[in-house]
Order: C-alpha cells, then sequence, then structure tokens
C-alpha cells in the first residue's frame, strides 16, 4: 500500500499546516471556512470539522467587523496580504485575542479564490501593545471620519466607520475603492493641486463637497498628512473628515436670524438700541431719534444717564447692576427723558441683556415706547378722580386718604397738625335768590381764597355743597387758629356783594390720635357750635369730646 498516498489523505499544504503551532484556515471568496488545521483546536477550542462551510464573521466580535469586512474587501481588489488582529469566538463562549496574516490566492484571471489565514493568540503582545489598541479603538470611535490611502494607486486601503455612516454606507462599501469615489466630480479636479501641498508639506486643510451613495452631497472640511519614507516618497495619505452641514446650516440660521433682527430693529414701531456696558447708545433705530429728538449719528455719541431725569436715575442703574450681576434676566419701568429741546416726555423702558459664549455681559437692547399721551390721559383721570370740578380743590375722597395718612403720621411721627373744617353761613339763601350759577360763583371765589392761602404739604379741599376741610400740618393750636382767622377774613372779603360770611370749627391732631370719622364728627360739633353762636367766627374743638 502507498503510504504517502493513503494513509492521511492530505496535500502538502495541509501536512505542513496541522504540524504548525498557529491555526491555519482556508476560506472561499465570501469568507467561508473550506479548511482549518489542528492548531483550532488550541486557539479557539473548536474541532476544525465543526468550521467547515461556516462563515469566518459568525465568530468575530461585532466590535471587530468592520475592521475585518474592510480587509476582506482591500484583499479581493487592492492588495495580496493583510495583517490584522481581532477577537475570535471559542467554543466556550470567551473570546480569543489574535494576530493573523491574510493571504490572497488568485486565479488566472487575477479575481480572488481563497484566502489563506494564520493566525495565533496574541495575548502575549496584547499588554505590551496597549498604544496601538487604543489607536484602533479610536480609529472605529471617533465622530471623525478617517481615510488611509494608498499614495500611488489613489485607492482607499481603510476606512473608519464614521466616514462609511457619513456617506451612506458600511466600511465594506469603500474599501479598494478609488479615494474619488468619495467627492463629487466639481471638487476632485481640486484635489491634484491639493496633493501636490500634501506631499510638499506635512499637514494641509481643504474645504470640498463629498456625494454619499444615495447621489446627496454635503460640504466636507478636510484635514489630511502624508506618510513618507526616509526618502520622502509618500506612500500612503492619511486623511481626517468633518461633516459641516450642520454648522453651515446654523450658520444660514444665524444669518437669517441677524437679517430679520435688523429688519425687525429698524421696522420696530417703538424706538430700540443696542447700549453699551457703559450706558453709550451704540446703535439706535430711526424711532428712537424721532422720540428723543436726536438725530441718530448725534444720539450715538450720548449715553442713557445723560437724557435721563435724575429722579429716575438711581433707580434705573440699580436694574443695570442686578441685570449684569445676573440675578435678573430683564426689566421694565417708566421713566423720563429730555429731549433735545430740554423737553421732558415719558417713556417705558424694557432691557435685556446679551452675553457671550462664557457668560460675559456684552451689551443691553432696549425697547422704548412714548408714553407721554398715555401719562397725561392718566393724570387729567387722576384729576378727575380726585378734584372737585368747581374749585379744582381735592374732593372728599381724596380729602379722606390724606386725613388718613395724617392719622399716621400722628401716631407714628409725633407730628403735630390740625384740621379745619369750613360751612358758607347761609349759602341756601345765595342760590334760592341769586339762583345756582351765582352759588357756583360763590363757591368758586371760596376755593380760590383757600388755594391762595393753602401751600403744600397742608391740604384743602371741598367736602360737600358749601362745605371745605383744611389739613394744617407740622403746626401748634395758636398757630392753626391763626391760619384760621385769616381764612375767615379772606371769604368775607372774596364776596363782598353779598356779604358772605362763615363758620369754621378747628380740632388739634396730636399723639393718639383716633380715626378718621371720629376727627371728622369732633370738628364738625366745633363748627356747628361757631354758627350757634352767631356764625362768622372760629370755635376750636378738642376730639376728646367724642366721649361726652
Amino acid at each position: 500500500m502507498d503510504m504517502a498516498g493513503s494513509s492521511t489523505q492530505l496535500d502538502g499544504f495541509e501536512l505542513l499546516a496541522d504540524t504548525l503551532g498557529e491555526m491555519v484556515s482556508r476560506h472561499d471568496a465570501d469568507g467561508r471556512y473550506i479548511y482549518a488545521s489542528a492548531g483550532t483546536r488550541d486557539l479557539v477550542g473548536y474541532e476544525p470539522a465543526e468550521l467547515i462551510g461556516r462563515s469566518g464573521y459568525e465568530f468575530i466580535h461585532p466590535g471587530d467587523l468592520d475592521d475585518l469586512r474592510s480587509a476582506h474587501a482591500s484583499l479581493l481588489e487592492v492588495t495580496d496580504r493583510v495583517e490584522i488582529r481581532y477577537r475570535h469566538l471559542r467554543k466556550d463562549g470567551n473570546y480569543a485575542e489574535c494576530e493573523a496574516v491574510i493571504r490572497t490566492i488568485r486565479g488566472d484571471d487575477g479575481g480572488a479564490q481563497e484566502f489563506i489565514v494564520v493566525k495565533r493568540d496574541a495575548r502575549d503582545r496584547v499588554a505590551g501593545d496597549v498604544l496601538q489598541r487604543q489607536w484602533e479603538i479610536c480609529f472605529k470611535r471617533t465622530s471623525r471620519g478617517i481615510t488611509v490611502t494608498d499614495a500611488r494607486a489613489g485607492t482607499i486601503l481603510s476606512l473608519n466607520p464614521a466616514l462609511a455612516e457619513m456617506h451612506g454606507g458600511t466600511v465594506g462599501d469603500f474599501v479598494g475603492k478609488p479615494l474619488r469615489t468619495l467627492f463629487t466630480d466639481a471638487s476632485w479636479e481640486m484635489i491634484p493641486g491639493v496633493r501636490r501641498t500634501i506631499n510638499k508639506n506635512t499637514f494641509v486643510s481643504y474645504d470640498s463637497d463629498h456625494v454619499r451613495l444615495d447621489g446627496t452631497t454635503f460640504p466636507v472640511r478636510t484635514e489630511v498628512m502624508a506618510a513618507s519614507d526616509e526618502r520622502g516618497d509618500a506612500h500612503y495619505r492619511i486623511a481626517w473628515y468633518d461633516d459641516l452641514s450642520e454648522r453651515q446650516a446654523a450658520e444660514r440660521r444665524a444669518g437669517l436670524a441677524e437679517r430679520d433682527f435688523e429688519a425687525a430693529f429698524h421696522a420696530s414701531p417703538h424706538g430700540v438700541a443696542i447700549v453699551g456696558l457703559d450706558g453709550r447708545f451704540l446703535l439706535v433705530n430711526q424711532k428712537l431719534a424721532d422720540i428723543v429728538g436726536y438725530p441718530k449719528d448725534q444720539l450715538v455719541d450720548l449715553t442713557f444717564q445723560e437724557i435721563t431725569h435724575p429722579d429716575d436715575l438711581d433707580a434705573d442703574l440699580a436694574q443695570v447692576d442686578a441685570l449684569v450681576a445676573g440675578e435678573i434676566d430683564s426689566y421694565e419701568m417708566e421713566k423720563r427723558y429730555y429731549t433735545r429741546e430740554g423737553r421732558l416726555i415719558w417713556v417705558l423702558l424694557a432691557v435685556a441683556i446679551v452675553r457671550d459664549e462664557d457668560g460675559e455681559a456684552r451689551h443691553f437692547i432696549s425697547q422704548i415706547q412714548d408714553i407721554s399721551t398715555r401719562k397725561r390721559l392718566e393724570a387729567h383721570t387722576y384729576e378727575l378722580a380726585n378734584r372737585d370740578a368747581i374749585t379744582s380743590l381735592y374732593n372728599r375722597r381724596r380729602f379722606e386718604e390724606e386725613l388718613r395718612r395724617q392719622i399716621g403720621r400722628c401716631r407714628e411721627e409725633g407730628e403735630s397738625a390740625a384740621l379745619l373744617l369750613l360751612d358758607l353761613d347761609r349759602f341756601k339763601n345765595v342760590n334760592d335768590s341769586d339762583g345756582h350759577v351765582a352759588g357756583d360763583q360763590l363757591i368758586r371765589s371760596v376755593g380760590r381764597a383757600l388755594d391762595d392761602r393753602i401751600d403744600e404739604p397742608d391740604v384743602a379741599a371741598r367736602i360737600g355743597g358749601d362745605e371745605f376741610a383744611v389739613i394744617l400740618r407740622n403746626i401748634d393750636l395758636a398757630q392753626a387758629r391763626a391760619v384760621a382767622e385769616d381764612l375767615r377774613l379772606a371769604i368775607t372779603a372774596a364776596d363782598t356783594d353779598r356779604s358772605c360770611t362763615a363758620s369754621l370749627g378747628l380740632c388739634r391732631l396730636h399723639g393718639d390720635v383716633p380715626d378718621a370719622e371720629t376727627c371728622f364728627r369732633a370738628v364738625d360739633r366745633a363748627m356747628y357750635r361757631a354758627k350757634g353762636q352767631g356764625r362768622d367766627r372760629v370755635v376750636v374743638g378738642s376730639i376728646s369730646e367724642r366721649r361726652a
């Protein structure tokens, strides 16, 4: 019997493979096992026969699949030899860290017929090769696209998953393909010039347009360097890619927002200004210039402090300080500005702060609305609500408010004051004999007499038909009686035709003064005593009489 032909049935390759300590395998062009050596048992724990017919990809760690597919694609089209490290599934469920050399066996037509793989346990080298492993991890996991290209052939030797995803495919879709596959035709036309620069320099950056597998295009910024030998000949080019789509979209959005802001700035029906941290007007619209009466080129030479009424400035600056300190995001206030002509106007001011990326204050955006007309209407409405229509003195409602305030000052601050009640004598006779027009004229004359003699902080009011009341502040009883006598004489002199006179009641307010109603009753009793004693006189009463 021929021992060489029948005892083993192994050709020379398989005999040699079984004598090696490494695991040797043959694979068809799709990567399926067609042979595995005896070293399979030691490295991965499988019997060789258990692998035959199965795809090598079944046993690869998921984290290494892209690397192996990339190598597979390169062996099919570009090169005949690849060295690679990956993790192979063991029969016990663990993974063996392997180093492999893969060779391509080609047919007469040059196409890949099968692959021979020699792999060995890489555990002895793992600890000493941490840097290479870290590079592999970064290569696969970075969000930037990366390619390694053959400098002579211009084909892609390797690329990472990020770049494949950026172009809408997988690693296997690009390995072995020309680099120009990634570019639009227009962008590729500039690459020869870039390549010459790359070969002269170590690092070059440029922008171009790339094309995805579905035909859509997108902008990319590329940074590329050449890997040269000691003679300076470039063998590989390594490139990093950043998709600029979102950045350009953000820039477009920012440009649109800036144009929208500019349009709104100038078309706003209110005054708008960008104000520096020192208060200077940096940019103003025409509406603000119209409000304050300054030409825009003059207004930007001023600060808001210069045109603000002094009584409003401290409150405004306090809000500005809180805004800069981050205590508030914005504020709104009513304040007064001086126009160019020196006229005072009321404005409604709304201010927000603009900060840079580091949170530092850059400037303010102020909106200013002229509310002078509204203020005048409010003042007019206030006057209608608080003033007597005939005399323009305070009315009863407002006088009662003032009396309550005065009582508070007497109790809390110890202030001494006086309450005076005045009633015209025989006023009904005037209305009956001369008519209500004459009666109104008399009321106006009395009102003028009080208005001429009662100044702030004292208060005068018409509280009824022919009744008037006065609060005299910071005064003792003797002084208050003198004022009351002066008023009585002034009223007599105000209407000599009808010999008009008045009866006045007077009470001092001080210390533990009671409520307003009690005060009114006390001074009303004093006034009626004046009438009972013959009219045209002043009678002093006392708040304590309330107990009588």
